[in-house]
């Protein structure tokens, strides 16, 4: 006889980006950063990559993370398991 033990798939967690720009405006989508994506050339990609993963392990299931990308300033900052509604300041 054999034993199977099985366990319900869980949500992994999930990272998004979002570019805020000088005034405030931010930017969710892919098609909509392609259009301004010059704005953001400092933007190490090796390293927003990295940073995603490292965000992908430490984000708990059912959560969310954050990398919000401002143009002023030329900061990145990170949001580890927050809600699903979170809104960031359009400022850093």
């Amino acid at each position: 006889m054999y034993s199977v033990e099985t366990s319900a798939p869980t949500e992994r967690g999930f990272v998004s980006t979002i570019h805020v720009l000088k005034g405030g405006e931010m930017i969710y989508s892919l098609q909509d950063f392609q259009k301004i994506e010059s704005r953001f050339s400092w933007v190490d990609k090796k390293y927003l990559i990295g940073k995603i993963l490292e965000l992908q392990r430490k984000t708990d299931d059912r959560r969310r993370s954050f990398l919000v990308i401002y143009e002023d300033g030329n900061r990145i900052r990170e949001y580890l398991n927050m809600d699903q509604s979170f809104q960031p300041l359009p400022y850093c």
